[in-house]
């Protein structure tokens, strides 16, 4: 069996164990949080947070509310409770308790005004977390399919390396290193297969005494346009 068949399927070989361990790159970088999961729970976050601050509100403007009726409560009873020495008091306490009113009538709104944004909040907060349990169950789908696809991988590039030196034996030392010196060069593809006359390496038709050479596979023949190692089968 001639030196350039031997390339050829270690060159084979070779590709596949490129493409098994660019895959795995791939799925290793597609492992963990997704870009969609990041999103969904960016979203859930940013409910909560104004959801919180919608609540807030609405317990300041209670708070406040309460406090405007145990004003005018007081007043109140200050003013209808006998102890009022003059006409000028009254008047100030019956103002008094009037802007009271005024702003607990104007809180009261504000607290219904509130009430509806705490809602609308609830409920943009049950979307997004409808949305996050939607795109985990999808993750997780993806996550499951990718470490399969990553364990059935890592076993195939175990055994592909491990069936390299089957090949690389029946390659001499010297054809072994012009081999791995041309494939950096050549994009992984040192060995051209040459068919109809032409190499497929770059497209060009090869010269008649440069096909019988590499046919007989004695010594290693090259491409004189792209400088790879010719295979003819």
């Amino acid at each position: 069996m001639s030196q350039t068949l031997h390339l050829f399927q270690l060159q084979s070989l070779d590709s596949e164990i490129d493409q098994a361990r660019q895959r795995l790159k791939e799925i290793v970088a597609q492992l963990g949080d997704s870009e969609a999961l990041q999103q969904a729970k960016a979203s859930v976050e940013k409910a909560e947070t104004a959801l919180r601050k919608a609540q807030t509100q609405l317990q300041n403007l209670d708070l406040e509310l309460k406090s405007l009726a145990g004003k005018i409560s007081t007043e109140e009873k200050k003013l209808y409770g006998g102890k009022v020495s003059s006409a000028k008091e009254a008047a100030n306490l019956q103002e008094e308790v009037a802007s009271l009113k005024r702003r607990q009538s104007e809180r009261e709104e504000h607290i219904l005004e509130a009430m509806v944004k705490v809602d609308e909040a609830e409920a943009s907060l049950e979307r997004t977390r409808d949305q996050l349990t939607t795109t985990e169950a999808v993750w997780a789908a993806d996550q499951h399919d990718l470490i399969q696809e990553r364990d059935t991988l890592k076993q195939k590039l175990a055994d592909l390396i491990n069936h390299r030196p089957v090949i690389t034996q029946n390659v001499t030392a010297n054809e072994l290193n012009l081999y791995e010196k041309l494939r950096p060069k050549k994009a992984g593809r040192p060995v051209a297969l040459v068919k109809n006359g032409v190499c497929q390496g770059c497209g060009v038709e090869v010269a008649n005494n440069l096909v019988r050479q590499a046919r007989t596979g004695g010594e290693l023949v090259y491409c004189s346009t792209c400088g790879r190692i010719l295979y003819v089968p």
